[in-house]
């Protein structure tokens, strides 16, 4: 069994992973203020919880430099295991056509790479974590960009910082997309434009590349969003974790 951990800007979670399949995994919060001690602590209590589950190895996919240096530093006080991070002590096997190929997060080739393996290609891996990333995988298996966008919290967050007046809600019990009101409003411009940003996204993506792309979509918000698209996709929730795992089983 191999512990990936997906160190994103919102969230890190921590998954037990064994021929590929996710055994369990837990979410914490990515606090940069949080010292090695402090994921010493939060790791050590979730590795007893797991029990006497053996652990080879620890791969961690992150976009937060301090972060993963932290969590590294604790993983290897813990168990004496230095953990490999993915891209530097892990290769993605995946040809990156991006301009400045430096440029692009880890988290981003590592769906791309877990997409093609999983479920061929041209296809689109639409990610809906702090933001809502389309990364394109051409007819060829290669990664040759995609877009960014505010994810749903983010959205949330800014138009009540901005907006006094208006109140907080949920997403849940959608009445329409005509909201009567003010909270209806709110939760409709919300839920259904992010199903009109993923359904116009992929149909200028098949558009201006002339091909029929696969739509893989995961992250915290997109089971949620998923529920109301009238294209053709497949929602998976452990998209990342399982593609940690592929990628540690390949590079070893």
């Amino acid at each position: 069994m191999i512990v990936g951990i997906d160190i994103g800007n919102t969230t890190t979670e921590i998954g037990f992973l064994k021929s590929r399949t996710l055994v369990k995994s837990y979410k914490l919060k990515t606090d940069r203020t949080k010292t090695v001690d402090d994921w010493y602590l939060d790791i050590h209590q979730i590795l007893q919880i797991e029990g006497n589950s053996p652990v080879e190895d620890f791969a961690v996919s992150s976009v937060v430099p301090v972060v993963d240096s932290r969590i590294s530093s604790a993983v290897e006080k813990l168990t004496g295991k230095k953990p490999l991070i993915i891209g530097e002590d892990l290769q993605i096997p995946i040809l990156n056509r991006y301009e400045k190929p430096e440029e692009v997060g880890t988290d981003r080739l590592v769906n791309a790479f877990g997409v093609v393996r999983k479920y061929g290609y041209p296809a689109v891996a639409v990610d809906f974590g702090t933001a809502v990333t389309f990364d394109v995988i051409n007819e060829m298996g290669e990664y040759t960009g995609g877009a960014i966008f505010p994810g749903i919290d983010a959205s949330v967050e800014s138009l009540f910082s901005k907006t006094a007046k208006l109140p907080s809600v949920n997403l849940k019990d959608i009445s329409g997309v005509i909201g009567r009101t003010t909270v209806d409003s709110i939760r409709s411009g919300i839920y259904f434009g992010y199903i009109s940003l993923v359904e116009g996204m992929i149909e200028k993506i098949n558009k201006q590349t002339g091909h029929k792309h696969k739509v893989i979509i995961t992250g915290g918000s997109g089971e949620l969003i998923s529920g109301g698209l009238k294209i053709e996709f497949i929602y998976d929730r452990y998209l990342t974790m399982e593609s940690i795992y592929m990628i540690y089983a390949e590079s070893r």
